[in-house]
């Protein structure tokens, strides 16, 4: 097995790559500017690329020119100076020459022209050498200022090259003085094909290493470097000349492998826009961090977002536009027609990270993988499936009041509204997604800020995940002191704060049990748990501290502590109940988020569930199940519609139905744009899978968990019995109330003592219910009774402990 094998070193290495094909990469008229022309009277073929006809009888003879005192664009341009005419239109011409062409493609021509005086006219044409014309504008009226005039045509006859005359035979031309300049005829693609550099292409250096996967050829280092600013130096410097088609601005992509590793595997730097970068200066380069979870590989995505990729697989990430500071003054790879060939630098910083190929695509095009690979032209518009194919609302548990949520990924999603009515981002909010630079403000904050803007513009509840967290947290936090960290966790949490001012609850501290991801440095993890307090009195100051901060800098959002494996286990969900104990008794926590994970459920008894909800349910706090998602046993095989729709009836009810569990966040929806692959209800036309069918059936007829629903009015007083009974330590109870009237629902021992009120208040006509939490006394035979208006009824309930 070779050391490409073994989780080795991090490093920076910089690549600069020589890319060029004049055939390619020049506009199809040769000297179009007439640049390549010495200046002076031309005739004949003395113009390269141009053909001057004057028919013999014409006299005095028109004077072709290449001047450099008047032009459009470059340093030079052609006057005519025309004295006489003849009979044809053609018999003073110049013609742009032995110009190449594809049969059935679309051209776009361009030509710039002026006169001295007004009432010039000329004809713009282009045609085959048998004198078919493809397009003319016949004739085009010119003025004394610069103007440009255009022609879009086809060829359709099979010819391979073809000409553009430019007639000049005009009356109105007798005596005057014509300029040209700049004739350009492209391709309908001309500029949309990205440029493809093969990362081992250029000179490679001592600490860079050559490897082969397969047919493919990638670039990796020999060292790891720890640096977050800038390359470690210029040991591994290699140059590559990136020559273009266009002018304009372009999106640097680049085709990677993550490592094993994942978030240790996972970061390079990128030179800030064209040019010879520095290696000693933080202001030349961007650290590109958080590829773990990026980057797409299927080849009908497109590569714009930040992508859902995982590692160990060959993937493309655009570079810019997620994980470049957002500067609009800045054009970070900009190209000017006078310089359409430019030096591109990288570093590379960690040894697990491949390169195996780097691309350049205009920025207002949209790229997919096929594109890439296969260099194709870019889209104006990203082609997404039909949306009208997809569920068009109102979203599943609209007017429920419990939420029916997922998460948003990291792609472009513009029906999730149509479904949920609450939203999680995916990636997006967490700090390793958004601090790429320990520099604050190169912030990247696209991806939350989107998450965030659906949210409120559709009016669902917006639920930020996460602010404190072991994993997917920037890779420079682990390398400052304490005092340092702190500093950088409190301008985090406030940033969020002052950002995104209408969050309505936020996950403060995610997995923090022992062994889950606390930030503590092991596995990999990000360690920044001491600054936070460590351990500490209580075993938790670092969670106390975290959520202070959080209360501090949200104060209107309810903060929730979120964990896997909970509800599962018994002995976790105790170790769970003391966290939500210490912050509890501080007043810092407002509900407890539970994932809802495949592996987390689909080995476990429904008992089980129940049992430690009940339990965490006698806190008080309300319960979020927070990424819920089942499919395959395992997540492997082909999806199993079956399967799927047997899991979802067996747990989802028992989520669902408890009194404690206020609201539900499915973890994905869309097919091929989950972590558990298996696990999606809606395939890629639109259509859904059973189980989402058999689920939205399942809230309609079960919208429970109300307090009060006015929409139905009962025609009489009435006292359910409890359910479950007997139970430990959580029942619920339903009443219906047929008229306003005062409503008492009290709870009394065997002796007929009043043990506790639940309600005391005036009541419209409706149904309701409401929960009794036994957690504070004994086992025992217990009575409750509801008193409204002249009613009262009394029923028992049994505590069992």
């Amino acid at each position: 097995m070779n050391n490409l094998k073994i989780k080795i070193f991090k490093i920076v290495l910089f690549l600069t790559i020589v890319v060029f094909n004049e055939n390619i990469y020049s506009q199809l008229v040769t000297n179009g500017n007439f640049e390549v022309s010495d200046t002076g009277v031309v005739t004949g073929n003395e113009v390269k690329g141009w053909l001057i006809q004057v028919a013999e009888s014409i006299s005095p003879a028109p004077v072709f020119e290449i001047i450099d005192d008047t032009y459009q664009n470059g340093n030079k341009a052609l006057k005519i100076s025309i004295g006489a005419i003849a009979t044809n239109q053609w018999d003073i011409q110049i013609v742009a020459d032995s110009i190449p062409s594809e049969n059935e493609k679309t051209y776009y021509y361009s030509i710039w022209a002026k006169a001295e005086k007004p009432g010039a006219q000329v004809n713009f044409t282009v045609g085959n050498y048998s004198y078919s014309e493809y397009a003319a504008l016949r004739p085009a009226n010119l003025t004394t200022e610069w103007k440009e005039f255009k022609l879009t045509f086809s060829v359709s006859d099979n010819q391979t090259i073809i000409r553009a005359p430019i007639h000049l035979n005009y009356a109105g031309n007798v005596g005057n003085v014509i300029y040209i300049d700049n004739l350009k005829i492209i391709a309908e693609d001309f500029g949309k094909t990205p440029i493809i550099v093969e990362a081992e292409s250029g000179i490679v250096g001592s600490n860079f290493l050559t490897e082969q996967d397969g047919d493919i050829t990638f670039v990796k280092t020999s060292k790891n470097y720890i640096g977050l600013s800038f390359p470690e130096d210029s040991n591994s410097v290699i140059s590559y000349q990136v020559t273009v088609e266009d002018s304009g601005k372009y999106n640097l992509f680049a085709k990677v492998r993550v490592g094993s590793g994942t978030f240790n595997d996972d970061s390079f730097f990128a030179g800030k826009g064209f040019g010879d970068k520095n290696d000693t200066s933080a202001n030349d380069w961007v650290f590109v961090n958080g590829l773990g979870s990026a980057g797409f590989s299927a080849v009908e995505d497109y590569v714009n977002d930040f992508g859902i990729a995982g590692s160990e697989v060959w993937k493309w990430i655009n570079v810019t536009k997620n994980f470049f500071p957002v500067d609009s003054t800045q054009e970070y790879f900009y190209v000017s027609l006078d310089s359409l060939t430019n030096t591109f630098q990288i570093g590379s910083r960690e040894d697990g990270l491949d390169f195996d190929k780097f691309a350049f695509g205009k920025a207002n095009l949209f790229y997919t993988v096929n594109d890439l690979e296969n260099t194709l032209p870019g889209s104006e518009t990203m082609e997404g499936p039909d949306s009208s194919k997809f569920y068009q609302g109102p979203p599943y548990a609209e007017g429920m009041p419990k939420f029916l949520g997922n998460a948003y990924g990291d792609i472009q999603d513009n029906i999730f509204q149509n479904y949920w009515n609450q939203l999680t981002p995916g990636n997006a909010g967490k700090w390793g997604s958004v601090a790429n630079s320990i520099d604050t403000l190169r912030w990247n904050w696209n991806g939350l800020d989107r998450a965030y803007n659906c949210a409120k513009d559709n009016n669902l509840i917006f639920k930020n995940h996460t602010l404190i967290w072991g994993q997917q947290q920037p890779s420079w936090i682990s390398t400052l002191d304490s005092a340092q960290q702190i500093k950088y966790i409190e301008t985090w949490i406030r940033k969020v704060g002052e950002r995104y001012p209408d969050i309505d609850m936020i996950d403060v501290v995610n997995e923090p049990l022992v062994n889950h991801n606390p930030p503590d440095g092991i596995n990999g993890r990000a360690n920044y748990k001491k600054a936070l307090g460590g351990n500490g009195v209580t075993g938790w100051d670092w969670v106390i501290k975290s959520f202070e901060l959080a209360r501090k800098y949200l104060p209107n959002s309810e903060l929730i502590l979120n964990d896997y494996g909970i509800i599962n286990d018994n002995s976790a969900t105790t170790s769970y109940l003391q966290i939500i104990k210490i912050l509890n008794d501080r007043g810092l926590i407002d509900g407890i988020g539970v994932q809802g994970h495949r592996f987390e459920l689909e080995n476990t008894s429904t008992s089980t569930l129940k049992y430690n909800l009940d339990r965490l349910t006698a806190t008080g706090l309300p319960i979020y199940i927070s990424e819920l998602d089942l499919g395959n046993i395992g997540d492997t095989g082909t999806p199993n519609d079956a399967k799927q729709l047997e899991l979802y009836k067996k747990y989802f009810p028992v989520l669902w139905q408890h009194p404690g569990v206020k609201g539900i966040t499915l973890w994905g929806y869309l097919e091929g744009q989950m972590w558990q692959t298996t696990c999606y209800l809606v395939h890629t036309d639109g259509e859904a899978r059973p189980a989402l069918d058999w689920l939205v059936q399942y809230i309609k007829d079960n919208p429970v968990g109300v307090e009060e629903d006015l929409s139905i009015i009962p025609d009489r007083f009435e006292l359910e019995q409890n359910y479950p009974n007997p139970f430990n330590p959580i029942t619920s109870i339903n009443y219906n109330i047929a008229y306003t009237t005062k409503v008492s629902l009290k709870i009394f021992d065997i002796l007929g003592r009043e043990i506790q009120t639940l309600v005391n208040e005036v009541k419209s006509p409706g149904r309701y219910n409401i929960s009794f939490n036994a957690q504070n006394i004994s086992s025992g035979v217990y009575f409750y009774q509801l008193t409204a208006g002249n009613f009262s009824s009394i029923k028992k309930l049994i505590v069992l402990k």
